[in-house]
């Protein structure tokens, strides 16, 4: 179902990256399964470095965890499982990591390269809103938690837990050597 926008959308990519298309070609043949589940895409890499849909049985498969897509998008590296050809899945790996979309460049072509620039800025300026808006609401959260309705520690009150901790544990050993002591 997903199979054919992912290709197309993917060779779109690789269309404007000759150095991807190159790592690709030494592969040619190869084909790999992409799991995201409840996602499965099979492909197969051509003659020309590309990608296409697979029906045979993938030589390698690449398993990504669901909540491994937030992460990216979020900009960590996502955690996979991988079967088969380790230098095929490194390679699609780096791809993944590497290849950006230019829907700027895309956009400029039907409205101007103007119009494509305030759009894209807009749409950049729009992300960069809703993420800060989200990290200015998990800040008020966390201090409504913690000073308003105390349902978290502070920082300072934590510190001061553990060394009062260390200092008991330090007063009973003490405490357990004079017992020792005595007669």
């Amino acid at each position: 179902m997903l199979s054919r926008p992912f290709i197309s959308a993917f060779n779109h990519v690789l269309d404007a990256e000759s150095w991807a298309r190159e790592a690709l070609i030494p592969h040619a043949g190869k084909s790999a399964r992409l799991s995201l589940p409840p996602f499965d895409i099979d492909i197969a890499v051509s003659q020309e470095g590309k990608i296409e849909a697979s029906n045979g049985k993938p030589e390698t498969s690449i398993r990504a965890n669901p909540s491994s897509l937030f992460r990216t998008l979020n900009g960590e590296l996502a955690e996979v499982e991988i079967q088969g050809d380790a230098e095929f899945a490194k390679t699609l790996s780096l791809l993944f990591r590497n290849l950006k979309w230019d829907f700027e460049a895309d956009l400029g072509k039907f409205t101007g390269d103007i119009l494509a620039h305030r759009m894209a800025s807009g749409v950049h300026a729009l992300f960069s809103w809703q993420k800060e808006a989200a990290w200015n609401l998990c800040r008020n959260l966390a201090e409504y938690w913690t000073e308003e309705r105390p349902l978290l520690a502070r920082k300072d009150d934590i510190s001061r837990f553990v060394s009062d901790v260390d200092r008991l544990r330090d007063d009973l050993a003490r405490l357990e050597k004079r017992i020792e002591r005595l007669p």
